[in-house]
């Protein structure tokens, strides 16, 4: 014993050589470089030496660290009257280290890097909270001598309480919520001089037995979401101060004891304990002072006690429901039973009997006419879909919120008096013989009462005809809508894919090359003209590329170079382009287009591919082939030529289009490329407003001339085939 004593005497003798704040400063740098001070959201003035520190209230000069943010440092030894050490920084050395504040600074590293010997003569509080500091809390954590508040909740802190919390005499707030402690809490954790008055240890992994006999000066305790088995038994010691109690979801599994309110806590005013396991019947009541009592979700029996008529107070919450709890049963299943069940008992299961002179409600309380409706839950003794139930109110007073009560209990405690379903929905008795009353809400059935037999029954082999020839049907639709639209979905689908690939990198590849006949001296003549010109073409080559999945390899001046995957939707952008710029009302020097002329101009065309390569199929062997432009075939010359005649319409532009076909290796260049090159040449042969190609591109699309005769100047228009004769290259 005298050794230990010896050791103590030591240790604290060492931790005093330490608190200078020379070693404070340095033991808070090496927390910054332990807890990675680079990504600290509030870095402020850290690791200045030189930073002149002044207190703003007092204008005592301070060492530089104790401007470091969250850093309060002591300002004078002595206290002045009304001056509390705790709260006013005095009756401590000047300069000295009084408060650590690190709240939510995302500190991130091992708790067990900080020097608690550094700052355990001074210390008053200490709040790392909302970070990312792991490991052990260790035992070197109890030198402190005036730490008053500690404040670890939101970290990563692992293993078990240190021994020896309860020697910190001074300490009287211990905030450790959320985080992964575990083990058992120490039995000393309130020493013989405690001044503990807040202890919060929810959201951790603590198990077995709590004893808070020690705790004389608690007055507020958390434990919520924890895995003890037991804190309140018979023999504890009275917990005077205790004004409020959260023990939720742990793993209590005992009944309480009769006398928990009288002698254990007399003035307790909140006490949350649902979501456990606790058994056996609910507490006698005798205390005026308690405002919350949450029992529910546990696995109590019996009636609610008499003396728990002192709880009938508006204002006053007191929810029990989700329990085994009855007014009148009698001879419930033992503690084990019920816990083996695991929930899934009814009511009347739980009784093996009834007794109907027992009171239904305590003393001063009944059932109020206004209807709830009840709430589900996983575990319940009763259905509660569809049913609606009382409310309960002072007994003798009238419906109002002066008399309504705010406590919850299952329906099945006063036997369903009162409760009615919703709509669509009847109340059935379902109650065993000899047993308490139980009713369900259920939907209305038709009266089938009669003996007549169905058809289903009559016939059973029917239904068997009626899904073969249903699912028939089915596939037989299905097929037929592939066949009607399967093409054009999967057209639609590589279209899509096209236009998202844009210029090709490898592959087979279609180029089309354009320029304005005559650009040269229209510029020279017109040159203000020349550029509305410009711009209108530019607009139309770009709407009929778009439209038919191509894209822009290269522009200069009025020439365009287009690249496309598919030979099909080369000729067709060539073709609907020619018609867009055949039906264009072009600007005239004289100004005097307008819109009538331009509506009948465009109402004229109809795409003539078909006889337009009808001419050309004497000369199919020959390595060049031509589409002629629309406009200067025979039967729209006339028509042109009179329109012409008769009004005053803009310039004459006319495009020549030139089409070439070939591969694109891997890694090789589209800028240069044989077939752009071939592309222009075959363009420089053709004439405004014809479309050339060479050899292999019309081998490409000779067979899907039906197709590309649907192209209008809106596109193509596959829907028309079925209502025209496809040409078929023979």
């Amino acid at each position: 014993m005298l050794f230990l004593l010896l050791l103590v005497c030591a240790t604290r003798a060492a931790a005093a050589s330490n608190c200078t704040a020379a070693s404070q400063q340095q033991a808070l740098r090496n927390i910054f470089s332990a807890w990675d001070g680079s990504g600290w959201r509030k870095p402020e003035n850290w690791l200045d030496s030189s930073l002149e520190c002044e207190d703003p209230a007092t204008g005592i000069q301070l060492p530089a660290h104790c401007c470091w943010h969250g850093i309060k440092c002591c300002i004078s030894r002595t206290c002045s009257e009304g001056q509390r050490p705790d709260v006013d920084r005095c009756g401590c050395e000047p300069g000295l280290v009084w408060e650590i504040d690190l709240d939510s600074c995302n500190l991130a590293g091992d708790f067990s890097s900080m020097d608690h010997n550094a700052f355990a003569c001074e210390l008053s509080g200490l709040r790392l909270s909302n970070n990312n500091l792991r490991g052990p809390i260790g035992q070197g954590f109890t030198v402190y001598r005036k730490l008053s508040w500690i404040d670890l909740q939101g970290n990563y802190l692992s293993g078990t309480l240190p021994r020896g919390i309860g020697k910190m005499s001074s300490l009287w707030l211990l905030f450790l919520s959320g985080n992964s402690l575990e083990g058992t809490v120490p039995p000393d954790i309130c020493g013989n001089n405690t001044q503990l008055f807040s202890l919060a240890l929810d959201h951790n992994k603590f198990s077995g037995r709590l004893d808070l006999s020690a705790c004389t000066k608690l007055s507020y305790f958390v434990a919520k979401a924890n895995n003890f088995s037991e804190v309140f038994h018979a023999g504890n010691a009275a917990l005077p101060g205790l004004r409020a109690v959260f023990l939720e979801e742990n793993g209590l599994h005992r009944p309480l004891p009769f006398d928990i309110f009288i002698n254990y806590l007399p003035n307790l005013e909140q006490l949350a304990l649902h979501k456990n396991r606790l058994t056996g019947t609910l507490p006698v009541m005798s205390m005026y002072s308690l405002k919350i009592v949450v029992l529910a979700d546990n696995y109590f029996v019996g009636p609610v006690p008499e003396s728990w008529a002192i709880m009938a107070r508006p204002g006053l919450l007191v929810a029990v429901e989700f329990n085994y709890l009855s007014c009148c049963g009698t001879n419930p299943l033992s503690p084990e039973k019920l816990l083996m069940a695991n929930g899934t008992l009814r009511i009347d299961d739980v009784y093996d009997g009834v007794d109907y002179s027992a009171p239904l409600l305590p003393p001063s309380l009944e059932l109020s006419d206004e209807l709830e409706p009840v709430l589900a839950h996983p575990r319940q003794s009763y259905k509660a879909k569809g049913m609606r139930c009382p409310k309960l109110k002072l007994a003798g007073q009238q419906e109002g919120p002066l008399s309504t009560l705010d406590w919850y209990m299952d329906p099945s405690y006063y036997m369903f008096v009162k409760c009615q379903c919703e709509e669509g929905l009847h109340l059935v008795n379902l109650t065993k013989p000899g047993r308490l009353p139980y009713f369900e809400c259920q939907a209305l059935q038709l009266d089938t009462s009669d003996d007549r037999e169905s058809w289903e029954e009559a016939y059973p082999w029917a239904i068997v005809i009626i899904v073969v020839v249903g699912c028939f049907l089915l596939i037989t639709m299905l097929l037929g809508l592939y066949l009607y639209k399967g093409t054009e979905v999967v057209q639609k689908l590589n279209n899509l894919k096209k236009r998202m690939h844009g210029l090709p990198t490898s592959g087979p590849f279609t180029a089309v090359v354009t320029d304005i006949q005559g650009w040269t001296a229209l510029c020279a003549q017109h040159p203000e003209l020349s550029v509305k010109v410009l711009s209108i073409h530019n607009s139309i080559l770009r709407k009929a590329r778009w439209n038919n999945f191509g894209s822009t390899q290269e522009m200069e001046g009025d020439s365009f170079t287009m690249v496309f995957y598919d030979a099909k939707d080369a000729v067709a952008f060539c073709l609907q382009a020619q018609q867009m710029l055949s039906m264009q009302q072009w600007p005239s020097p004289k100004e005097t287009s307008s819109e009538e002329q331009a509506t009948s101009l465009m109402s004229s065309y109809v795409n003539p591919i078909g006889d337009l390569f009808l001419q050309n199929k004497s000369r199919s062997t020959h390595s060049t082939y031509s589409l002629l432009n629309p406009l200067s075939s025979s039967r729209f010359s006339s028509k042109h030529q009179s329109m012409n005649q008769a009004t005053s319409v803009g310039i004459d532009i006319q495009v020549r289009m030139g089409l070439a076909s070939g591969f694109l290796y891997p890694g090789e260049s589209l800028h240069g490329h044989p077939t752009i090159e071939l592309a222009r040449e075959v363009s420089d042969a053709a004439a405004g407003g014809q479309i050339l190609m060479e050899g292999s591109t019309f081998t490409a699309i000779k067979d899907v001339l039906g197709e590309l005769g649907t192209v209008d100047a809106q596109g193509m228009h596959l829907d028309r085939l079925r209502m025209r004769r496809v040409f078929h290259w023979p």
